[in-house]
């Protein structure tokens, strides 16, 4: 909030300099982020002048010819602007005047020659008002330096969002008497009511009391629509605000001086002089001041009249009973509306306006009256108005004050800082607070304007910052240190972390919100059924869906948790998988990079609930991704591509670390993948009968060519996904191990021949079932087709290892296993060998 330095010292003397002030008003909570000097560049060469001549430009649609008269000579400029008029004063740039890198030079356009430029509220520094020539007073004197008469030194507050008492001129006053001790000054509205009574010429009916406590109206006739004067004019702009009408600015004035917002309607445009206060009605639409016509939905509250919403409560007003030139009786409106709901309403609209900003803050109701009065007389002082008796005032429920017992000992128990009573006293009361003694403690009564004082806590803040912050003492702590607790979940995933970079791969972080339509543009056929992979949760045992060509589909179809207030179209939703952001990154790497595409990130996946009422289901989840080459060598040539036995080990990497020893992929579909070369990941789980059972962990394969041409990814590329949670919950509580055996060990290979379609995971698993105690490892290290095995068969080769830990193993012992398992697979899966 800008706040101009003389319109402040209207109501507290200022001793100090900007800077000092600027510093104080800091320390004690009110952050100044700039202080900013109006014109302390312009020096002698912008001075105030006088049009005594003006013609168009004949060989111009917009150029005009003027002579200003500076009081000492009499100057040539071409000016552009559409609002000056012959005898206005204005601003005038002489040559050598600096703005910014612009120096102003005499030129010559169009045959015409240019001496200098006439400025507009911009180019002074005073507003981004670029329409437009700044018009001085009539009274203003020739030749004197702009400097001198519209200079300012301007404050720029950021206002935190539960001090709405500080939305104002005269909240910062407050702040500035009670740190400076200086006495505070505040306008006492005085004028004299005439004609019929207020509530004789309008009615007002709240239909939503919950969101509009206090409604009150006022009736000001004869008013004179024209230009605001010129220091009224001149403190809006340096405020931030535009002049507009004489009427408008009152009211905009009103709310910066006082903080409460304001709304001026034409009285003769208001049907029947009815003022309806009420939610809108499905599919209702207003057109605001600034000609948009907008949707309105039954959340929102409006101002309405028989015929229909006129105004948006707390936002903006309509364009139906806009205050115009034409205007001679205004119907003043002063409200207090609730704060939440102006935020919505102002959120869903994308309509941020300076009354909505304040009352999102939240409001003292009991300001809705000297905001009316204050503006009733600024009417009548600078418009001719006559304000009639009385007022519409609709206050159902009248705030009550609240009291809070407090002592000095709470300002130490929670500080260390020794406080006296009558410092307590002086510091609340320089804040506006009523301190009374009652026993051992004090009975503080809180202004209606401070909502966010709840508490003996939030008085000991106050007097605090009024006091100084630096008379806290330092000390330090004393007794034992608690003990630390570590959240397990972040152990986990810092060993994940170190265990994947040892694996080779670059942790990456992205963002959790995203868009329906980057989610299904990792579905290499888009449909409602194959959009089901998306939603799976690792925490059942569902299937993922098989790839199937569908429908043409709408992403807006897709489940999600939405936001209700979205960032933008790209990050409307929450994630359901992490890989789609993992493939819009190796998207952006893969134009910088030809190798080291090694990502994977550790995040969440949000899974709506079947209830909307429900909360997602959070996954912790692991996403990996491998494209292009995995390196380049010392001399600069690219190693081989990755595959997808690179992911699939940095999978058995994290599996064995966590000391996952029962585990298996086994092939199947998704639609993200390339047919026939996915496969989920299973591990061993104890089921409900006591036996081991595989459930699957997530997913990994190559990217489908369509997938990957969608993410313009040359090399081919794979991605796996797995579910953190239900990997955790395989790992062993207890890890067990056995003495490594002193016997010498036998090695027997087993040279198979099988059905191609026989998985060579599930003939691994039958060996390992029956070999018994005696055998120890199993390891597959030959697959081959082709001659002389028959078509449609394969040949697998094991090498088997037996031992025993108590004696060397006899051969005819071996060969007894051996057999037993050989007989077994050829039960099981008609296998001979070779």
């Amino acid at each position: 909030m800008r706040v101009p330095l003389s319109w402040l010292k209207d109501y507290v003397d200022i001793t100090m300099s900007p800077e000092e002030l600027a510093q104080t008003l800091t320390m004690a909570g009110l952050e100044v982020e700039a202080v900013e000097y109006i014109g302390k560049e312009w020096g002698d060469k912008i001075i105030s002048a006088q049009i005594i001549h003006l013609e168009k430009v004949e060989s111009s649609d917009h150029l005009n010819y003027t002579k200003v008269n500076t009081g000492s000579e009499v100057l040539n400029v071409i000016c552009g602007a559409p609002n000056i008029q012959l005898g206005d004063k204005v601003p005038l740039a002489l040559p050598g005047a600096q703005f910014g890198d612009f120096q102003i030079t005499e030129t010559k356009k169009m045959g015409y020659v240019s001496q200098g430029m006439l400025c507009s509220p911009r180019e002074l520094g005073m507003g981004n008002d670029h329409s437009g020539i700044y018009i001085l007073d009539p009274d203003t004197e020739l030749g004197l330096k702009v400097v001198d008469l519209l200079g300012e030194v301007v404050l720029d507050f950021a206002i935190k969002a539960h001090r709405g008492d500080l939305s104002s001129i005269i909240g910062i006053a407050r702040e500035v008497s009670a740190l400076t001790g200086q006495p505070l000054r505040l306008p006492k509205p005085v004028f004299q009511e005439q004609g019929a009574p207020t509530n004789q010429l309008v009615q007002v009916s709240v239909e939503d009391t919950e969101l509009c406590p206090r409604y009150t109206a006022r009736v000001i006739s004869n008013v004179k629509l024209g230009s605001s004067p010129g220091w009224m004019g001149r403190r809006l702009l340096a405020a931030g605000m535009r002049p507009i009408n004489i009427i408008v600015d009152i009211t905009n004035y009103v709310m910066l001086e006082q903080g409460q917002p304001l709304h001026g309607f034409d009285y003769n445009l208001v049907p029947e002089h009815h003022i309806i206060v009420r939610r809108a009605h499905e599919g209702e639409i207003l057109t605001t001041l600034d000609d948009v016509k907008r949707k309105l939905t039954p959340d929102m509250l409006l101002i309405a009249d028989p015929t229909g919403p006129t105004a948006i409560a707390g936002v903006m007003g309509g364009a139906k009973s806009e205050v115009s030139e034409k205007t001679t009786t205004v119907l003043l409106e002063a409200a207090n509306f609730k704060g939440g709901n102006v935020r919505r309403t102002s959120t869903i609209l994308g309509l941020r306006t300076d009354a909505s900003s304040r009352y999102e803050k939240g409001l003292d109701p009991e300001l809705v009256v000297s905001g009316a009065d204050r503006a009733a007389q600024l009417m009548v002082e600078l418009a001719g108005g006559t304000v009639h008796p009385g007022r519409v005032d609709h206050y159902p429920q009248p705030v009550q004050t609240q009291i809070i017992p407090f002592s000095a000992a709470e300002v130490e128990w929670l500080t260390s800082m020794k406080v006296s009573e009558q410092e307590i006293v002086t510091a609340l009361s320089s804040l506006g607070f009523e301190v009374t003694t009652a026993g051992p403690s004090l009975q503080v009564s809180v202004p209606t304007y401070r909502a966010d004082i709840q508490e003996g806590a939030d008085l000991v803040e106050e007097v605090i910052r009024i006091l100084g912050y630096d008379r806290i003492p330092s000390s330090i702590p004393s007794g034992p240190l608690p003990k630390l607790k570590l959240d397990p979940w972040f152990e986990r995933e810092q060993f994940v972390r170190t265990t994947l970079m040892g694996a080779g791969l670059n942790e990456i972080i992205t963002y959790a919100l995203t868009s329906r339509a980057r989610m299904a543009a990792i579905l290499a056929y888009p449909g409602a059924e194959t959009a089901q992979a998306l939603l799976r949760s690792y925490a059942e045992t569902e299937s993922i869906v098989p790839v199937q060509r569908t429908e043409p589909f709408d992403a807006r179809s897709l489940p999600a948790v939405v936001l209700a207030n979205s960032l933008s179209s790209e990050m409307e939703v929450l994630r359901l998988t992490l890989l789609s952001n993992l493939l819009e990154t190796l998207q952006q790497n893969s134009k910088r990079n030809k190798a080291g595409l090694r990502f994977f990130e550790i995040g969440r996946r949000y899974l709506p609930a079947a209830d909307p009422a429900q909360l997602p289901d959070e996954r912790r989840s692991i996403g990996m991704a491998l494209s292009g080459p995995a390196e380049i060598s010392w001399s600069g040539e690219l190693s081989r591509s990755a595959d997808f036995y690179d992911l699939k080990g940095a999978v058995e990497s994290l599996l064995a670390s966590l000391h996952i020893g029962s585990y298996r992929f086994r092939a199947s579909e998704h639609p993200t993948f390339h047919p026939g070369r996915c496969a989920e990941v299973e591990v061993a789980f104890i089921g409900a009968s006591g036996k081991s059972e595989y459930h699957s962990i997530g997913v990994l394969g190559e990217v489908h060519p369509l997938v990957q041409q969608r993410y313009d990814l040359v090399e081919r590329t794979y991605l796996a996904e797995l579910d953190l949670e239900r990997l955790y919950a395989a790992v062993p509580e207890h890890i067990l191990y056995t003495p490594i055996s002193r016997q010498q060990g036998l090695t027997r290979d087993l040279a198979l021949v099988v059905e191609q379609s026989v998985p060579a995971e599930a003939i691994q698993a039958a060996i390992r079932q029956n070999g018994g105690e005696l055998l120890q490892t199993v390891m597959l290290f030959d697959v081959y087709t082709g001659e002389p095995i028959p078509a449609g068969k394969k040949n697998l080769t094991y090498s088997l290892t037996y031992q025993a830990a108590d004696r060397t193993l006899k051969d005819t012992e071996a060969n007894t296993v051996q057999e037993q398992i050989i007989r077994a697979l050829n039960e099981e899966f008609g296998a001979v060998l070779r």
